[in-house]
């Protein structure tokens, strides 16, 4: 990886060695995933790349298609918050990412973890919901959200001679939506053979990924939902897992900042709790939450429980009326963040419980 410790000369180096990586009959997920570690970790993703400060959307655009993926979206509302819950762990597991939240001290309390990631659920729910076009509130949301990226990227640059890098915003594409496709059902979605609307869920991330300055040779979510899955599979195995079984100090205090940050928004958050069942989602079994393991035996009874609660959860939302009820449940715990957050009146005071995007969003 091309950090601070490593000179440009040798991120050229790594570029000019790699072929560039066309789309083909005999696709690779694997050298897609090499060629993102490598030549991807030299390419920047902010100001200094032309391709961030593209304002246009893809040629690929399909709206009927992006309308479909966001009603995909919809359909499995609750199951999607877990997945994207988890992946919030997952990204605080990556070491590059994490310096960076680190340095911008955005979620360095668990009062700036809640607004930090109140604000990012906020902005996710207008890319599922909004029109894209330009003028829509979608648009200004990813212009908000490219400029808070460059602003961050410019200040790693100075202090920790660093960029944002199209590695970077992968890998954070792969938090919103990678664990959708590679582990459905630990989610809660047992519709994950739908191909047509599982291409157009997929449509949306290639859509959005462009959008915020991947270039189409990093993008993880591709035309064909095989080929996404694939690379989704390989960034699970040989990035995630690794970096979260390290079980990094600092990792594990961000995580706790963000678990206890959002349970103002939701109180059944527990961080022991959620990163064993990371654990488990990401191993793709379930088999170590017994008494034989360690870290199942070093959870109190009552994250015991909640873990019990979740595993039951998952189960019976393959049946409709549940998956609906839980939908309406999450609809409400929106409303709830965006108009009387309780919970964070108590936790954090009046004054800093309402969180703001865009203005007045």
């Amino acid at each position: 990886m091309c950090s601070g410790t490593a000179t440009f000369s040798s991120c050229q180096i790594i570029v000019n060695q790699k072929q560039q990586f066309v789309s083909n009959k005999e696709f690779s997920a694997e050298e897609f995933l090499d060629n993102l570690l490598t030549k991807g970790s030299c390419a920047a993703c902010d100001e200094s790349s032309e391709i961030f400060n593209r304002d246009e959307l893809p040629p690929f655009y399909n709206e009927e298609m992006y309308k479909r993926g966001q009603s995909y979206f919809h359909k499995h509302l609750f199951g999607m918050f877990l997945g994207k819950m988890l992946g919030l762990l997952c990204g605080l597991a990556i070491q590059s990412s994490l310096a960076i939240l680190i340095l911008t001290k955005m979620s360095s309390t668990e009062l700036t973890a809640y607004k930090r990631y109140v604000a990012t659920i906020f902005h996710m729910m207008i890319w599922y919901d909004s029109e894209f076009k330009p003028g829509s509130r979608l648009w200004e949301s990813i212009k908000d959200i490219k400029s808070k990226h460059n602003s961050a990227s410019k200040k790693a640059s100075n202090i920790l001679k660093y960029r944002i890098n199209q590695k970077d915003m992968a890998l954070t594409q792969f938090d919103f939506m990678g664990l959708a496709l590679t582990r459905s059902n630990f989610l809660g979605i047992y519709d994950n053979d739908n191909e047509a609307d599982l291409k157009c869920f997929v449509h949306v991330w290639r859509v959005i990924g462009y959008c915020i300055g991947i270039e189409d040779e990093f993008n993880i979510c591709r035309e064909s939902v095989e080929e996404t899955r694939a690379i989704c599979n390989e960034i699970l195995s040989k990035v995630i897992l690794p970096a979260v079984e390290e079980k990094n100090e600092k990792s594990r205090e961000m995580c706790s900042y963000l678990m206890n940050g959002l349970w103002a928004i939701n109180p059944f958050l527990n961080v022991n709790t959620f990163l064993f069942y990371l654990n488990l989602t990401l191993k793709n079994s379930k088999a170590d939450a017994n008494e034989n393991n360690e870290e199942y035996k070093k959870l109190t009874k009552g994250e015991k429980a909640r873990l019990n609660i979740i595993f039951f959860v998952t189960k019976v939302m393959q049946y409709p009326l549940v998956r609906i009820c839980l939908r309406a449940f999450q609809i409400h715990a929106l409303w709830v963040a965006k108009t009387f957050p309780f919970l964070a009146y108590y936790k954090f005071g009046r004054a800093n419980s309402h969180v703001k995007i865009m203005g007045n969003h």
